[in-house]
Formats: structure tokens, C-alpha cells, sequence
């Protein structure tokens, strides 16, 4: 009731100034006139723009890589009922970690084996990268799954948070997104995105960026970036944290011994971080992104997180 009575006292009071204005219409009247409607412009303009306050989201948490030093690849792991967690995410690793094409009816493993640790962090980053779209993607498609794994039964669901501006790209739309990451180049991924699609907000893109470690920006990083404009952008970050000696695992995973031996946990920081552009900040709409934000860092957290 308030807003229109509000609503209909300023148009009958518009509708009265108009009139008055016509009138007595003279040159004497226009430069007042215009004064008046350029200072109540200016003064909603000001009014609204104080109002308005960017704001930031941003958290953090670890994950690792284990990688076979040997074979220079993720190993791969049975997927075990007493740390199920743990390893479904270590044997996707395993699965994206080693990217292949059929050639003349061989299969071809497209990328070079790290040789060293600086290679292997670098290795891990990029891997942890592609795995995080990957999440993002699934997330976001939502879905449910049921199965056994030594005569246990497991099942996994995925309920994506619904938004009022949504738009469901394209699997195939990401191809030239991924083709930056040595990972995508493979027969099984390149079927996935062809297939697949993943809904995001309105308007939204997403970019792979890669900084090389130097004094001015820190330790190598591999960044996943959601952003639509005028509204957020939403990076997710990659950076290394350190590695472990031969035969060191994270808690919980075990493998035979003679595999163990061979293997190094490589361990990485993912900070997620969303920052709001104060130009939309009053919109009911970025309310809405803020609280699809922190749906989504708490579901790659609990997805990738140790």
C-alpha cells in the first residue's frame, strides 16, 4: 500500500507539474525546468551509487594428487567401500591423468610423463584443473547414480541449485575452452563434451588461465574462471602446497607395497574466491548468485577436498 500510494502521488504530482509548466510555458520557465530535472537526476544517480557495495566471497581448502613416479600418471585404484571418497576421486585422476586417441586402431597416449618435480607439479596443477570443470560440470547437470563395490551398495546424488536465469550450453561449446589443457586431448573426453551439456547462468563464459610462477605472482597457478559480466567473476585456484617422500599416502588409502614405493602425494591449496561488481550490486539477481556461490564452493569442497 505504501508503494502505490507512493507510485500514485508522484504521478499525480508529475502530472501536475507538467500541466503547470505548459501553461506558462516562456523562456523564463525553461531554464528552471531543466535546472530542476538535471539536479533530480543527478541526485538519484548519487543516491544510488552510495548505496551500492561491491563484495567478495572466498574460501580455501587442500586436495592432492598421488602420482606413480615411475610411470609418470596417477596409478590406478579399486575403489575401496571403507574410503569411498577418497578413492572415486583419486581413480578419476588416474582416468583423466592419462588422455589417449585411437591411431590407426592403437591406442596413443597424448602427453609427455613429468620427469621431474617441477614437471610433476605443473602436471598436477593442470590435472587438478581439468578435474575441477569436470566437478563444476557435474554439479551443475546434477543426476544420481547406484552400484557395488565389493558386494556393498553405493549410490551418489547430485541436486543442482536452480536459478531463475539459467542456460543450458552445449557440451561441445567448451571444446575450444578446454583445448588449452593437455588433459582434454582425448578420444573419451572429447565424447563427453560432444554429448554432454552444462548449465550455468545466463550470459556466463568460463576460461582456463595459467600463470607461470614468477617474484611478482608466486608459485605456478592453474585457474578455472566463471564470470558473467557486469555481475561476478568466480575463480577457482590452483597452487601447489608441497610433496611427500616415496611411500607417503594420504591417510586412509592403501595399495601394495610394491606400488607404493613408486608413488609421491603431490599437495595443492584451492582457493575459491567470487567477487561481485558493485555496478549490480542492489540487484535481486546478484542475491541470487551469491548464494549459487556458496552452493558450489561447499560441493567442489566436499567433491575434491582431502
Amino acid at each position: 500500500m505504501i508503494i502505490v500510494t507512493a507510485v500514485v502521488g508522484f504521478v499525480l504530482l508529475l502530472i501536475a507539474t507538467i500541466a503547470l509548466v505548459i501553461l506558462n510555458w516562456s523562456e523564463k520557465t525553461l531554464a528552471p525546468a531543466l535546472s530542476i530535472l538535471l539536479v533530480g537526476v543527478a541526485s538519484t544517480l548519487a543516491a544510488v551509487l552510495i548505496s551500492l557495495r561491491g563484495s567478495t566471497i572466498e574460501s580455501a581448502f587442500s586436495t592432492s594428487v598421488v602420482l606413480d613416479t615411475m610411470e609418470g600418471a596417477p596409478p590406478f585404484l579399486i575403489p575401496d567401500p571403507n574410503n569411498p571418497k577418497l578413492t572415486d576421486r583419486l581413480s578419476e585422476l588416474s582416468v583423466l591423468g592419462t588422455p589417449a586417441i585411437n591411431r590407426d586402431g592403437k591406442t596413443v597416449i597424448t602427453i609427455q610423463r613429468p620427469k621431474n618435480d617441477d614437471e610433476r607439479f605443473s602436471f598436477c596443477g593442470e590435472l587438478i584443473q581439468y578435474q575441477l570443470l569436470r566437478t563444476i560440470e557435474k554439479l551443475q547437470r546434477g543426476g544420481s547414480g547406484v552400484g557395488m563395490v565389493y558386494g556393498a551398495s553405493v549410490a551418489t546424488v547430485r541436486k543442482p541449485m536452480r536459478l531463475s536465469k539459467i542456460q543450458d550450453y552445449p557440451g561441445k561449446t567448451f571444446l575450444r575452452v578446454i583445448a588449452s589443457n593437455r588433459f582434454s586431448d582425448s578420444d573419451m573426453e572429447r565424447f563427453w563434451w560432444d554429448h554432454g551439456h552444462f548449465p550455468l547462468p545466463q550470459n556466463s563464459k568460463v576460461t582456463f588461465i595459467h600463470l607461470a610462477s614468477s617474484p611478482t605472482t608466486g608459485t605456478e597457478k592453474h585457474i578455472v574462471r566463471l564470470e558473467k559480466p557486469l555481475f561476478f567473476d568466480i575463480d577457482f585456484v590452483v597452487e601447489p602446497l608441497g610433496a611427500t617422500s616415496a611411500g607417503v599416502l594420504p591417510k586412509g588409502l592403501t595399495m601394495a607395497p610394491a606400488l607404493a614405493t613408486r608413488c609421491q602425494t603431490y599437495q595443492f591449496q584451492i582457493t575459491m574466491r567470487a567477487i561481485f561488481k558493485k555496478i549490480t550490486a542492489g540487484s535481486w539477481q546478484t542475491q541470487e548468485y551469491k548464494d549459487w556461490a556458496n552452493w558450489l564452493f561447499s560441493g567442489v569442497r566436499a567433491e575434491l577436498g582431502d
